[in-house]
């Protein structure tokens, strides 16, 4: 298992979507309590194929075909620290830049929409990035 420290980005992935979020506190033995910071949506099946998608998007942002949404609105969450993962800071923060400079109010409800199902998808026994052994277990978000 990966040691992570306050303040590191991380992120979660479930089938095509990545949740960046900013680890806050390690909550009990095994939970984390973070930010969620960026949602990335649309990318390629397999972790190895999705890195090098946002590798590419972060190089050329305006161009990416990839779902971007900013999370500065989101609740703070708690989850299983082992279905996190170290992200690459500098594609995360040139991808987080470019949403900021943007700056598109009217994708905060979009984004809030989005950020809920990766939630609920990600939770749910039945997805393929899931252990069954959480689905005794309740969803929380703080904030």
């Amino acid at each position: 298992m990966v040691s992570i420290n306050p303040g590191q980005i991380v992120y979660l992935e479930c089938l095509d979507q990545r949740l960046y979020a900013e680890a806050i506190q390690l909550a009990g033995s095994v939970r984390l309590w973070c930010r969620p910071l960026m949602l990335v949506c649309n990318l390629p099946y397999g972790s190895r194929q999705q890195q090098m998608m946002i590798a590419e998007a972060a190089a050329k942002p305006e161009t990416c075909n990839l779902d971007l949404y900013d999370l500065k609105t989101a609740p703070d969450l708690v989850w299983p620290m082992d279905r996190f993962k170290l992200a690459f800071d500098t594609d995360f923060f040139a991808l987080l830049f470019y949403l900021r400079i943007a700056d598109n109010n009217d994708s905060e409800d979009l984004a809030k929409q989005h950020f809920q199902h990766f939630l609920h998808t990600c939770w749910n026994p039945g997805s393929s990035n899931n252990d069954a052994s959480q689905s005794s277990t309740k969803l929380l978000s703080i904030r």
